[in-house]
């Protein structure tokens, strides 16, 4: 419990990929057997998936629909801070 404490409060922001990867991890977990006694748990993962995809797919579409300042959006920092 420690680490993963340790590990949470080092986390401060979260690049796209990361957060993209966040995604898939929680959509596996969703997918997973070990959470097959609660269904409400691998609805809530895989909703979470969802929209951390649907939220970089529309920030990803804004970019190409404001060039000039698509950088800014692509290289979005999540603050995470305080979960």
């Amino acid at each position: 419990m420690a680490d993963t404490e340790a590990i949470l409060q080092s986390v401060k922001t979260l690049s796209a990929g990361e957060a993209t990867h966040l995604a898939e991890r929680l959509f596996s977990l969703s997918q997973s057997k070990l959470f097959v006694a609660s269904p409400e748990m691998c609805r809530d993962l895989c909703l979470a998936s969802r929209v951390i995809r649907s939220l970089l797919g529309e920030i990803d579409r804004l970019a190409s629909e404001c060039e000039d300042r698509a950088h800014l959006l692509r290289s979005l920092q999540i603050n995470v801070e305080g979960c």
